[in-house]
């Protein structure tokens, strides 16, 4: 998912701008799927909690007035930095909401029932894996906006796709050396970008 302007979605909302509730939901429902699945849920839990943990951001109201292709371009979600970093903030409601759904199954009776410093652990190891990539993934969305589309391109395949640099360099039309500058050009750049994205 591109973006109109070249600061990325995480840092407009941790610099406490902002931003539409469309491009959060996009950006942020893979990430949430994601930590569901390795906690555990069923794919129909998932969804609930990926709605969940949305309503709770969005303040109830919001999503429940529109259907999620109908949210009007205004409606628009603003973070106080006042409640500390977003990530960690992410992090707390989709534990807890994640909690709400296993109380739902009947498997808990209650939360003192959970074998916490297990639970936790575990959670928390999820967590920093899935938001890793979600900061690569932002991250590589960025990357887009600060290279020439052949240094990416050269990136994407020699890097990422890991094609021989003779085949990347010849396809693109491009010095075997090229293709090695545009790879380590990008990996910089990426590297900034999530410094950037984790000072937020």
């Amino acid at each position: 998912m591109a973006f109109t302007t070249k600061k990325s979605l995480l840092a407009k909302v941790r610099a406490g701008d902002e931003i539409s509730w469309r491009v959060f939901y996009e950006t942020y429902r893979p990430l949430i799927h994601l930590v569901g699945r390795d906690c555990g849920l069923t794919p129909g839990e998932n969804e609930e909690l990926v709605q969940l943990v949305m309503c709770e951001l969005f303040q109830k109201d919001i999503l429940a007035k529109y259907n999620i292709d109908e949210i009007p371009q205004n409606i628009t979600f603003k973070y106080d930095p006042a409640k500390g970093r977003f990530r960690y903030f992410l992090k707390a409601i989709i534990r807890n909401q994640a909690l709400k759904l296993y109380h739902k199954r009947g498997n808990l009776v209650n939360i003192d029932t959970i074998p916490e410093p297990a639970v936790e652990a575990k959670f928390d190891s999820d967590w920093d894996e899935e938001w890793k990539k979600h900061l690569f993934t932002q991250a590589m969305v960025e990357l887009k906006n600060h290279v020439q589309a052949v240094t990416f391109s050269a990136f994407e395949m020699y890097a990422l796709q890991g094609r021989p640099v003779k085949e990347v360099a010849d396809f693109l039309n491009l010095s075997v050396n090229s293709v090695y500058v545009a790879k380590n050009r990008c990996i910089a750049t990426i590297k900034e970008i999530i410094e950037d994205l984790e000072k937020k």
